[in-house]
């Protein structure tokens, strides 16, 4: 049965695009893309194990939906059929065209409507989710908005989502880790005021030290470090290994599958 217009996957992918997520779903400290660049610094992320940094600041770039969300993730989670993962990749292959296109400054030069984007990108998310809807069958639905919860929670906590499915996270851990979860943004959406008010007064040196104590080089918060066991941080530490934060680019962008949609 069908939550709304769009199903349990309409839930979830207007929830995680839209920002409008609850819980430890949301997270409204998440940085404009470009990063720490809009602090005045250059939202450079380094590579490395727990005490090198480079584990992701906050998310890739966006807020987590299934549109985003890498289609070997979803094929192995939610246990995809051939032709449903080359579906899935064309609809999110559209989405992301779509909205790169949207985000295309007007031709004669005029300013950008900020407005007029904002409801083309949620039109694109409800196209792309009306197709995403009619792919997955109804134990997937269910099974794909708690799948996007629980990468949320990872990406809450700076741990590359990537990771999910080697983690094996027990719902102990997950109930350990939504509290803490709950506590960070908290303490982000504090530290996001103090940022605010320091590009207000026009000081981007303290605005940057704001946002690099927020997302703590990329590293994992380090009371989430003590939910997990040494298995666990050895595959989190082999992943950023491998796949080190993207020099320049948006925070949490961990090599591949780790682009987001663009944001206004």
């Amino acid at each position: 049965m069908r939550v709304s217009k769009f199903g349990w996957v309409g839930a979830a992918i207007l929830m995680g695009t839209c920002g409008a997520a609850g819980a430890f779903a949301q997270d409204p400290a998440q940085p404009p893309a470009g990063g720490a660049r809009r602090a005045g610094g250059q939202g450079r992320g380094g590579a490395g194990g727990f005490g090198q940094g480079g584990f992701g600041q906050g998310r890739a770039g966006g807020q987590m939906s299934l549109v985003t969300v890498p289609v070997d993730i979803l094929a192995k989670e939610l246990k995809l059929t051939d032709d449903q993962k080359t579906a899935l990749k064309a609809a999110q292959s559209k989405y992301q065209t779509d909205l790169r296109a949207s985000f295309q400054p007007p031709a004669d030069g005029a300013q950008v409507d900020r407005q007029a984007r904002q409801a083309k990108m949620q039109e694109i998310t409800q196209t792309a989710t009306k197709e995403i809807d009619g792919i997955l069958k109804d134990d997937q639905k269910t099974g794909a908005t708690a799948l996007v919860k629980n990468l949320q929670l990872l990406q809450s906590l700076r741990i590359p989502f990537q990771t999910y499915s080697d983690l094996k996270i027990t719902d102990e851990q997950k109930t350990k880790l939504t509290a803490l979860a709950a506590d960070v943004q908290k303490d982000r959406t504090a530290k996001m005021q103090e940022m605010q008010a320091a590009r207000q007064a026009g000081d981007n040196e303290k605005a940057q030290q704001i946002m690099q104590s927020m997302f703590g080089n990329g590293q994992p918060d380090e009371k989430t470090l003590t939910v997990l066991t040494a298995d666990q941080k050895e595959v989190i530490t082999k992943y950023v290994k491998a796949n080190p934060p993207r020099q320049g680019g948006r925070p949490g962008a961990f090599g591949p599958g780790a682009g987001a949609a663009p944001q206004p």
